[in-house]
C-alpha cells in the first residue's frame, strides 16, 4: 500500500476511509473533492514495465500524449491485469502513483498541482498529500502534457 511508501520517502500525507470506489461512477462515495484528486491509470507495456499515469481526476487521459512521453508506440499500451496491480499491493479502484517500485513507471500529468487526493492501492483508502511530493516518492517520475490535445 502507498502508506509504507510513502513513509520510506518521508512524504507527509493523511489518509481517508470511504465507502469501496470500484469505478469512476464511484468516485462521489469518497466525500472528497473530485476536482482536485487525481486518478491513476495502469498500463502494462510489451517490455512487461508497468507504468502508472496519474492525471487530474476531471480530465481524460490521451494515450497519444501518454506514449510520446514514453517514448513507445500508441499500440504498446495494455491495460494491467489485476494481479499485476496486486503484485505491487494495490487493487483496481485503489490504484495510486505512489510506488518506489523499480520496474515501474510513473508519469504525472503535469497540471497536477497543490493538495491532491488519490489512491493509496486499496478502494476504500484514498491519500491527501502534495502532488509535488510524488516526485520524491519516485525520482524517475515523467512529466507531461497528458491530457491535452491528442495529435494522433
Amino acid at each position: 500500500m502507498a502508506v509504507a511508501v510513502l513513509d520510506r520517502a518521508g512524504v507527509p500525507y493523511r489518509l481517508h476511509h470511504h465507502a469501496p470506489v470500484r469505478t469512476e461512477a464511484d468516485l462521489h462515495l469518497t466525500g472528497l473533492d473530485v476536482e482536485t484528486s487525481a486518478k491513476t491509470l495502469a498500463f502494462c507495456l510489451p517490455d512487461d514495465r508497468v507504468v502508472l499515469a496519474a492525471i487530474p481526476g476531471p480530465a481524460r487521459l490521451r494515450y497519444g500524449n501518454l506514449a510520446r512521453v514514453l517514448g513507445v508506440p500508441r499500440s504498446a499500451l495494455r491495460p494491467a491485469a489485476p494481479d499485476r496491480l496486486a503484485a505491487l499491493g494495490m487493487e483496481p479502484g485503489g490504484v495510486g502513483p505512489a510506488c518506489d517500485d523499480p520496474a515501474v513507471q510513473l508519469v504525472l500529468d503535469s497540471r497536477l498541482s497543490g493538495t491532491i487526493f488519490c489512491g493509496s492501492g486499496l478502494p476504500e483508502v484514498s491519500v491527501e498529500l502534495l502532488a509535488s511530493d510524488l516526485a520524491r516518492v519516485s525520482p524517475t517520475a515523467l512529466f507531461g502534457d497528458l491530457c491535452g490535445e491528442d495529435s494522433d
